[in-house]
């Protein structure tokens, strides 16, 4: 019983395209990469502009969170410094 795996569009549901695919050994594995995109292009570019702004968002996010670990890393530092010329 051979079950048949769809991949539809995440906006408007028809069945991607493949556009590319690649093959790459790595060790004793092969990695095979497929590139799909949504048939219709206006669609395409909606969900392109959609993964951006995704995209963008995770990584103004860890640089928030990236910068607040060197402010605490830094503000401990500091406490410590204080600290030992207090005594």
């Amino acid at each position: 019983m051979n079950k048949r795996f769809g991949n539809p569009c995440i906006r408007c549901g028809t069945e991607r395209v493949v556009v590319k695919t690649l093959e790459e050994v790595v060790g004793n594995s092969t990695v095979i990469n497929i590139e799909t995109v949504c048939p219709n292009p206006e669609c395409q570019k909606k969900v392109n502009k959609d993964n951006k702004k995704q995209h963008d968002k995770y990584i103004a996010m860890k640089l928030r969170h990236e910068n607040s670990m060197l402010r605490r890393k830094n503000a401990t530092k500091k406490s410590d410094r204080t600290v030992k010329t207090n005594h």
